[in-house]
Protein backbone atom coordinates (compact mmCIF):
# COMPACT_ATOMS: atom_id res chain seq x y z
CA UNK A 1 0.00 0.00 0.00
CA UNK A 2 1.07 3.59 -0.64
CA UNK A 3 2.24 5.30 2.53
CA UNK A 4 0.93 8.90 2.53
CA UNK A 5 3.18 9.78 5.47
CA UNK A 6 6.41 9.16 3.55
CA UNK A 7 6.07 12.37 1.53
CA UNK A 8 2.78 14.23 2.04
CA UNK A 9 3.64 16.69 -0.73
CA UNK A 10 2.92 13.90 -3.23
CA UNK A 11 -0.74 14.03 -2.19
CA UNK A 12 -3.35 16.37 -3.68
CA UNK A 13 -3.32 19.79 -2.01
CA UNK A 14 -6.62 19.26 -0.18
CA UNK A 15 -5.46 15.87 1.11
CA UNK A 16 -2.24 17.39 2.45
CA UNK A 17 -4.18 20.06 4.31
CA UNK A 18 -6.54 17.46 5.75
CA UNK A 19 -3.56 15.40 6.89
CA UNK A 20 -1.92 18.43 8.52
CA UNK A 21 -5.13 19.32 10.33
CA UNK A 22 -5.48 15.70 11.46
CA UNK A 23 -1.90 15.63 12.84
CA UNK A 24 -2.39 18.89 14.69
CA UNK A 25 -5.75 17.90 16.17
CA UNK A 26 -4.56 14.41 17.12
CA UNK A 27 -1.82 15.94 19.28
CA UNK A 28 -4.50 17.10 21.72
CA UNK A 29 -5.94 13.60 22.22
CA UNK A 30 -4.92 12.43 25.72
CA UNK A 31 -2.84 9.38 24.78
CA UNK A 32 -1.00 11.31 22.07
CA UNK A 33 -0.38 14.33 24.29
CA UNK A 34 0.98 12.08 27.05
CA UNK A 35 3.38 10.38 24.61
CA UNK A 36 4.66 13.74 23.38
CA UNK A 37 5.16 14.93 26.95
CA UNK A 38 7.08 11.75 27.76
CA UNK A 39 9.34 12.25 24.73
CA UNK A 40 10.14 15.82 25.77
CA UNK A 41 10.81 14.68 29.34
CA UNK A 42 13.17 11.98 28.08
CA UNK A 43 15.08 14.53 25.98
CA UNK A 44 15.25 16.87 28.99
CA UNK A 45 15.75 20.19 27.16
CA UNK A 46 17.87 22.76 28.99
CA UNK A 47 17.83 26.58 28.71
CA UNK A 48 20.11 27.83 25.97
CA UNK A 49 20.33 24.54 24.09
CA UNK A 50 20.07 24.20 20.33
CA UNK A 51 17.68 21.35 19.51
CA UNK A 52 16.48 19.65 16.33
CA UNK A 53 13.01 18.19 15.79
CA UNK A 54 13.35 15.83 12.84
CA UNK A 55 10.16 14.84 11.05
CA UNK A 56 8.47 17.73 12.79
CA UNK A 57 5.31 17.67 10.66
CA UNK A 58 3.08 20.50 11.85
CA UNK A 59 5.50 21.48 14.62
CA UNK A 60 3.72 19.84 17.54
CA UNK A 61 6.92 18.74 19.33
CA UNK A 62 8.95 21.77 18.22
CA UNK A 63 6.43 24.07 19.87
CA UNK A 64 6.78 22.11 23.11
CA UNK A 65 10.57 22.41 22.99
CA UNK A 66 10.84 26.14 22.20
CA UNK A 67 9.81 27.55 25.60
CA UNK A 68 12.05 25.06 27.40
CA UNK A 69 15.26 26.20 25.69
CA UNK A 70 14.25 29.85 26.00
CA UNK A 71 15.17 32.81 23.85
CA UNK A 72 18.89 32.11 24.30
CA UNK A 73 18.40 28.68 22.75
CA UNK A 74 17.09 27.55 19.38
CA UNK A 75 14.75 24.89 18.02
CA UNK A 76 14.82 23.88 14.36
CA UNK A 77 12.00 21.75 12.98
CA UNK A 78 12.86 19.74 9.88
CA UNK A 79 10.45 17.90 7.63
CA UNK A 80 10.39 16.49 4.11
CA UNK A 81 7.07 18.22 3.37
CA UNK A 82 6.88 21.89 2.42
CA UNK A 83 3.12 21.84 3.03
CA UNK A 84 3.56 20.55 6.58
CA UNK A 85 6.15 23.23 7.27
CA UNK A 86 3.85 25.93 5.93
CA UNK A 87 1.16 24.68 8.29
CA UNK A 88 3.66 24.63 11.18
CA UNK A 89 4.67 28.23 10.52
CA UNK A 90 0.99 29.25 10.43
CA UNK A 91 0.67 27.96 14.01
CA UNK A 92 3.09 30.63 15.20
CA UNK A 93 5.90 30.44 17.69
CA UNK A 94 8.77 32.46 19.16
CA UNK A 95 11.62 33.91 17.13
CA UNK A 96 14.01 31.15 18.22
CA UNK A 97 11.80 28.50 16.58
CA UNK A 98 12.26 28.02 12.84
CA UNK A 99 11.63 25.37 10.22
CA UNK A 100 13.64 23.95 7.33
CA UNK A 101 12.77 21.46 4.60
CA UNK A 102 14.99 18.39 4.22
CA UNK A 103 14.83 14.63 4.12
CA UNK A 104 17.02 12.48 6.32
CA UNK A 105 19.65 11.78 3.69
CA UNK A 106 21.51 15.10 3.80
CA UNK A 107 20.63 17.57 6.52
CA UNK A 108 21.56 21.23 5.81
CA UNK A 109 23.61 21.63 8.99
CA UNK A 110 27.27 21.49 9.93
CA UNK A 111 28.69 18.64 11.98
CA UNK A 112 28.00 18.88 15.73
CA UNK A 113 25.43 21.68 15.25
CA UNK A 114 22.92 20.58 17.90
CA UNK A 115 22.95 19.72 21.58
CA UNK A 116 20.20 17.20 21.01
CA UNK A 117 17.20 16.22 18.96
CA UNK A 118 13.77 14.65 19.02
CA UNK A 119 12.06 12.39 16.52
CA UNK A 120 8.46 11.28 16.99
CA UNK A 121 6.90 8.49 14.89
CA UNK A 122 9.05 9.37 11.90
CA UNK A 123 11.62 6.62 11.48
CA UNK A 124 8.97 4.07 10.45
CA UNK A 125 8.20 6.22 7.40
CA UNK A 126 11.62 7.27 6.10
CA UNK A 127 13.16 5.69 3.00
CA UNK A 128 16.38 4.61 4.73
CA UNK A 129 16.24 4.56 8.56
CA UNK A 130 19.93 3.70 8.92
CA UNK A 131 20.98 6.61 6.71
CA UNK A 132 18.74 8.94 8.70
CA UNK A 133 20.13 7.84 12.07
CA UNK A 134 23.70 8.22 10.81
CA UNK A 135 22.98 11.70 9.48
CA UNK A 136 21.28 12.76 12.71
CA UNK A 137 24.31 11.56 14.64
CA UNK A 138 26.53 13.70 12.42
CA UNK A 139 24.72 16.93 13.31
CA UNK A 140 24.49 16.23 17.07
CA UNK A 141 27.57 17.23 19.09
CA UNK A 142 29.61 14.72 21.08
CA UNK A 143 27.84 14.20 24.40
CA UNK A 144 24.52 15.13 22.80
CA UNK A 145 21.46 12.92 22.58
CA UNK A 146 18.52 11.99 20.37
CA UNK A 147 15.16 11.04 21.91
CA UNK A 148 13.15 8.79 19.59
CA UNK A 149 9.48 7.86 19.97
CA UNK A 150 8.04 5.02 17.91
CA UNK A 151 4.88 2.96 18.15
CA UNK A 152 4.77 -0.83 17.64
CA UNK A 153 1.56 -2.07 16.08
CA UNK A 154 2.61 -5.64 16.78
CA UNK A 155 1.80 -4.93 20.44
CA UNK A 156 -1.80 -3.84 19.78
CA UNK A 157 -4.14 -5.83 22.03
CA UNK A 158 -7.91 -5.65 21.80
CA UNK A 159 -10.60 -7.59 23.65
CA UNK A 160 -12.58 -9.30 20.89
CA UNK A 161 -14.32 -12.67 20.86
CA UNK A 162 -13.07 -13.80 17.43
CA UNK A 163 -9.36 -14.31 17.97
CA UNK A 164 -8.58 -15.69 14.51
CA UNK A 165 -10.29 -12.81 12.71
CA UNK A 166 -8.66 -10.28 15.03
CA UNK A 167 -5.22 -11.75 14.35
CA UNK A 168 -5.84 -11.69 10.60
CA UNK A 169 -6.86 -8.03 10.59
CA UNK A 170 -4.19 -6.79 13.01
CA UNK A 171 -1.36 -8.82 11.47
CA UNK A 172 -2.25 -7.52 8.01
CA UNK A 173 -2.53 -3.95 9.27
CA UNK A 174 0.83 -4.24 11.06
CA UNK A 175 2.62 -5.72 8.05
CA UNK A 176 1.05 -3.57 5.33
CA UNK A 177 -0.26 -0.16 6.37
CA UNK A 178 1.72 3.07 6.80
CA UNK A 179 5.34 2.04 7.08
CA UNK A 180 7.40 -0.26 9.29
CA UNK A 181 5.07 -0.92 12.20
CA UNK A 182 7.69 -2.92 14.11
CA UNK A 183 9.97 0.12 14.32
CA UNK A 184 9.41 0.50 18.07
CA UNK A 185 11.05 -2.83 18.88
CA UNK A 186 13.85 -2.15 16.38
CA UNK A 187 15.00 1.18 17.79
CA UNK A 188 17.78 -0.15 19.99
CA UNK A 189 19.43 -2.30 17.32
CA UNK A 190 19.06 0.36 14.63
CA UNK A 191 20.49 3.09 16.86
CA UNK A 192 23.49 0.98 17.81
CA UNK A 193 24.11 0.08 14.16
CA UNK A 194 24.22 3.81 13.32
CA UNK A 195 26.90 4.48 15.94
CA UNK A 196 24.76 5.75 18.82
CA UNK A 197 25.01 4.52 22.38
CA UNK A 198 21.82 3.71 24.30
CA UNK A 199 21.22 5.99 27.25
CA UNK A 200 17.66 5.16 28.27
CA UNK A 201 14.72 3.03 27.18
CA UNK A 202 11.14 3.73 28.20
CA UNK A 203 7.94 1.83 27.44
CA UNK A 204 4.62 3.66 27.25
CA UNK A 205 1.53 1.48 27.33
CA UNK A 206 -1.56 3.45 26.39
CA UNK A 207 -5.02 2.08 27.13
CA UNK A 208 -8.25 2.90 25.34
CA UNK A 209 -11.67 2.25 26.85
CA UNK A 210 -13.70 4.86 24.99
CA UNK A 211 -13.37 7.29 22.10
CA UNK A 212 -11.32 9.84 24.02
CA UNK A 213 -8.15 8.01 22.90
CA UNK A 214 -7.00 6.98 19.42
CA UNK A 215 -7.40 3.22 19.91
CA UNK A 216 -10.99 2.70 18.75
CA UNK A 217 -10.65 4.88 15.68
CA UNK A 218 -7.39 3.20 14.69
CA UNK A 219 -8.90 -0.27 15.00
CA UNK A 220 -11.98 0.68 13.01
CA UNK A 221 -9.76 2.17 10.28
CA UNK A 222 -7.76 -1.07 10.26
CA UNK A 223 -10.97 -2.99 9.67
CA UNK A 224 -12.03 -0.63 6.91
CA UNK A 225 -8.69 -0.94 5.12
CA UNK A 226 -8.75 -4.73 5.49
CA UNK A 227 -12.18 -4.78 3.85
CA UNK A 228 -11.11 -2.43 1.04
CA UNK A 229 -8.07 -4.58 0.29
CA UNK A 230 -9.84 -7.93 0.28
CA UNK A 231 -8.34 -9.24 3.50
CA UNK A 232 -11.82 -9.71 4.99
CA UNK A 233 -15.28 -9.71 3.45
CA UNK A 234 -18.25 -7.51 4.32
CA UNK A 235 -19.78 -10.01 6.74
CA UNK A 236 -16.49 -10.35 8.61
CA UNK A 237 -16.12 -6.58 8.75
CA UNK A 238 -19.66 -6.14 10.05
CA UNK A 239 -19.10 -8.80 12.69
CA UNK A 240 -15.72 -7.48 13.85
CA UNK A 241 -16.44 -3.76 13.89
CA UNK A 242 -19.99 -4.36 15.10
CA UNK A 243 -18.68 -6.13 18.19
CA UNK A 244 -16.21 -3.33 18.88
CA UNK A 245 -19.02 -0.78 18.61
CA UNK A 246 -21.24 -2.85 20.92
CA UNK A 247 -18.47 -3.12 23.48
CA UNK A 248 -17.86 0.62 23.22
CA UNK A 249 -21.54 1.40 23.84
CA UNK A 250 -21.65 -0.97 26.83
CA UNK A 251 -18.46 0.37 28.39
CA UNK A 252 -16.64 -2.90 27.69
CA UNK A 253 -14.22 -1.80 24.97
CA UNK A 254 -10.56 -2.39 25.85
CA UNK A 255 -7.45 -1.95 23.74
CA UNK A 256 -3.84 -1.17 24.45
CA UNK A 257 -0.63 -0.59 22.50
CA UNK A 258 3.02 -0.02 23.36
CA UNK A 259 5.13 2.91 22.32
CA UNK A 260 8.87 3.03 22.92
CA UNK A 261 11.18 5.92 23.71
CA UNK A 262 14.89 5.37 23.21
CA UNK A 263 17.38 8.06 24.19
CA UNK A 264 20.45 7.54 22.02
CA UNK A 265 23.69 9.32 22.92
CA UNK A 266 26.66 10.35 20.85
CA UNK A 267 29.91 9.53 22.63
Amino acid sequence: MTNPWRNPDALPADAVQSLAQFINARADIPDQSAAHAALVEALSPQPGERLLDFGCGTGVIARRLAPLVGENGAVVGVDISAAMLDFARSCGGPAHLRYEQSDGATLPFLDDSFDGGAMARTLLHVEDPHETLVELRRVVRPGGRLAILECDWGTMAVDQSDRALTRRILDWRTDTVDGNNWMGRQLVARSLAAGWQIGDIRVLTTVGRDETTTHFGSLRRGGELALQNGVIDQSEYDKWVGELESRLAAGLFFASINEYIVVARKE
